[in-house]
C-alpha cells in the first residue's frame, strides 16, 4: 500500500510580476519575482512572559489556515491566506492570525500580525534594535550560485543619509546595523545594475512602534523589543512592494502606493515654500552656522543677508542656535533668546522685508518648558520628550 500525502499550497497573485505562495500545511511563504523566489520565509514567533513562543520550536503551534478576500476603501480588492497559531502564555490560550495578502491594484503583498485578546507582557524588555513579535520574517541568503542580488538601505539621522549602506544580498552579509535607526530596504538585481526588478521591504502601520531587525541571517519585522507590553488586539503590517522599472522608479511607486493607502495627497508638499523656491540655509555646513559677522549678533547677521544677498530667495533657515536648549541638547523652549534675537522673531521678519523665515526645531528636551501645561510624554533615560498632541500645543506653539 502506497500513502500519498497532499500538501496544499495556495498561490496568490495580480496581475503583476510579484506573487506569493503559501503553504497552508506548514504555514511558510515564499514570495517570488517573474517565477523566481526572492524570498524564503523563516519563523513566526512572539515574546511574551520572559521568553520566546515560536514555530521553530511548536511552542507557537499553527492550529489552522484559513482564505479570505475584501475591499480596501483607498487600495482596492485583496486576497488572502490567514495563519491561525495557538499561543498558550499566562496559563491562557489566544489565538493569534498571520495574515500574507495580495492586491490586485498594486504591485505588493502586505503581511498582518493580529496578536489576539490578551496583551502580551514582560517585565525584562529586550533591546530596542530588537523585535518582540515577528511576523513576517525572511532568510538573507543567496538562492542558487547564479542568484547576484545587492540591497541598499537608509539608517541613522537626516533622513537615512548618515548610514547609508549597501552590500551583497547572502547569509553573511549585515544588512540592519540598528532596528531603531534603521529605513526601507531596497533589494534588486546586480545583474541588471539595479535598472530591472527591485523589491522594497518597509513598515506599512505603526511606524514608530515597528521596525525591521537581524537575527542571524535572518531579517524579522515586528513591535520593537523595548516596548515591555503590547496591548490586546494589536496589529501591524509590513510591505513587500516590486517594480520592474530600476531603483529611482521604484522608490516612487512606493511612496505613491503609501500615500495611496494612507489617503496622502502631494499637496502640502506642492505648496512648501522651502521645497519650491530658493532659500539660504545657516544649518550645519554653512558660514553662519553658529557663527555671526564680526561685529553683529544674528539678528544684524541676517537682516544683513536679507538685503546684500543679490538672488532671489524667497526664505532663510535659521537653524538650532536660535531657540533654548535643555537636555541632550534638545528644545527647551522654542522662542529666540534675547542674545540672539533681541527684538523677537516679529522684529526680525519686518526688518527682512517679511522674507519668510524657515525655523529650525530638534526633538523635545526632557525638561521642556511645555510639560508643565501640556501633554508629554517623557524618557529621562534618553533625556527627550514626546507630545501626546491631544490638546492644543501645536495650536498654541504655531499660533
Amino acid at each position: 500500500m502506497h500513502l500519498v500525502v497532499f500538501v496544499a499550497i495556495l498561490i496568490v497573485e495580480c496581475r503583476c510580476n510579484i506573487r506569493v505562495s503559501v503553504d497552508r500545511s506548514q504555514g511558510k511563504y515564499n514570495v517570488s519575482i517573474a517565477d523566481r523566489v526572492w524570498l524564503r520565509s523563516s519563523r513566526t514567533a512572539l515574546y511574551a512572559d520572559e521568553r520566546w513562543y515560536s514555530s521553530d520550536d511548536d511552542s507557537l503551534p499553527l492550529i489552522d489556515t484559513r482564505l479570505d478576500q475584501g475591499n480596501d476603501e483607498h487600495l482596492g480588492k485583496w486576497n488572502e491566506t490567514q495563519l491561525i497559531y495557538s499561543l498558550v502564555h499566562s496559563g491562557i490560550q489566544v489565538n493569534v492570525t498571520g495574515r500574507v495578502r495580495q492586491w490586485s491594484s498594486i504591485s505588493a503583498v502586505t503581511f498582518h500580525l493580529d496578536i489576539g485578546n490578551e496583551p502580551l507582557t514582560s517585565s525584562n524588555s529586550l533591546s530596542m534594535d530588537e523585535v518582540r513579535t515577528v511576523f513576517p520574517s525572511f532568510n538573507i541568503e543567496q538562492m542558487h550560485p547564479d542568484d547576484h542580488r545587492g540591497y541598499f538601505t537608509y539608517a541613522d539621522m537626516m533622513m537615512g543619509e548618515v548610514n547609508k549602506h549597501a552590500g551583497i544580498w547572502e547569509s553573511s552579509s549585515k544588512i540592519i546595523k540598528s532596528g531603531m535607526q534603521e529605513g526601507p530596504i531596497v533589494l534588486f538585481d546586480l545583474t541588471e545594475r539595479a535598472q530591472g526588478d527591485v523589491v522594497i521591504l518597509s513598515p506599512f502601520s505603526h511606524f514608530m512602534a515597528t521596525s525591521l531587525s537581524q537575527r542571524e541571517n535572518m531579517l524579522e519585522y515586528g513591535v520593537m523589543g523595548s516596548m515591555s507590553s503590547v496591548p490586546a488586539n494589536y496589529n501591524h503590517s509590513m510591505i513587500v512592494f516590486y517594480s520592474p522599472l530600476g531603483v529611482n522608479e521604484a522608490m516612487r511607486e512606493w511612496g505613491q502606493s503609501m500615500r495611496r493607502a494612507f489617503n496622502r495627497t502631494m499637496e502640502h508638499r506642492l505648496n512648501d515654500i522651502t521645497i519650491n523656491y530658493l532659500g539660504y540655509y545657516t544649518d550645519n555646513g554653512a558660514y553662519y552656522y553658529y557663527h555671526t559677522e564680526t561685529g553683529m549678533n544674528y539678528e544684524e547677521t541676517v537682516v544683513s543677508i536679507s538685503r546684500n544677498i543679490s538672488l532671489p530667495i524667497q526664505y532663510i533657515q535659521i537653524d538650532s542656535w536660535w531657540y533654548y536648549k535643555g537636555n541632550r541638547d534638545g528644545v527647551k523652549e522654542w522662542s529666540p533668546r534675547p542674545d540672539i534675537f533681541p527684538g523677537g522673531l516679529p522684529v526680525v521678519h519686518r526688518r527682512m522685508n517679511n522674507i519668510h523665515i524657515a525655523a529650525h526645531n530638534r526633538y523635545w528636551a526632557s525638561d521642556t518648558v511645555y510639560s508643565k501645561t501640556y501633554a508629554f510624554v517623557i524618557d529621562p533615560l534618553q533625556g527627550k520628550a514626546l507630545p501626546i498632541s491631544n490638546d492644543s500645543f501645536w495650536i498654541d506653539l504655531l499660533g
